[in-house]
């Protein structure tokens, strides 16, 4: 159990990866109405990560999480992401509705392209205006910038480079950043994503 959330385990993780451990560091981090959008989470090997190439997903209420995990860090870094997306869902109007988050994400997308620019590599379609989600913009940071160059170009503009990918992925990299210890560095690189954080952890009060 993680707070009132069943954990089934699938399939058997690597030797060396404490799930107790991994429930322990997130109960202790995380405060319950977070969790409240998750009715269970699942750890094993899903044909659906695998498709997808992702190791963990929220989806209808379950979190899906893979058993092939490098470390219990990392394992934590997915749940933590996914429980993210599942606060979106059921705290949007809190998150987007003023349109605050969106403009800050798009002004350092904005600040992101001219150093590119100025690095003479071009930019997609909709980099510098849309938030949603592209693949085209996906498979550009990726593979062609590369996650290696982004972290050298994004010290003071993002919190890492997932977080350039999309509006809702800069809202999950941002909660994992919070509830794992890095708040202070959160305020200071992206202020009204933190402002947003700080009303949801806040809401049970």
């Amino acid at each position: 159990m993680l707070g009132n959330v069943n954990i089934y385990i699938k399939d058997q993780l690597p030797e060396g990866v404490d799930v107790d451990f991994v429930i322990r560091y997130v109960a202790k981090r995380l405060p319950n109405h977070v969790l409240s959008n998750i009715d269970i989470i699942y750890v094993g090997h899903f044909q659906d990560l695998v498709d997808r190439d992702v190791n963990a997903l929220w989806q209808n209420g379950a979190i899906y999480i893979t058993n092939q995990q490098d470390s219990e860090m990392d394992m934590i870094d997915d749940l933590i992401h996914e429980m993210a997306h599942s606060n979106e869902k059921q705290f949007e109007q809190i998150i987007y509705e003023d349109g605050k988050l969106e403009k800050e994400f798009l002004f350092r997308r904005n600040k992101l392209a001219q150093i590119l620019v100025d690095k003479e590599y071009s930019i997609p379609p909709g980099f510098i205006y849309s938030a949603d989600y592209d693949k085209v913009i996906d498979d550009y940071l990726y593979k062609e910038i590369t996650y290696n160059v982004l972290w050298q170009l994004i010290p003071g503009i993002f919190p890492s480079p997932y977080a350039v990918t999309s509006l809702r992925e800069y809202f999950a990299k941002g909660f994992e950043e919070f509830y794992m210890g890095r708040r202070q560095e959160l305020k200071d690189i992206s202020p009204v994503l933190f402002s947003k954080l700080m009303q949801l952890h806040d809401l049970e009060d």
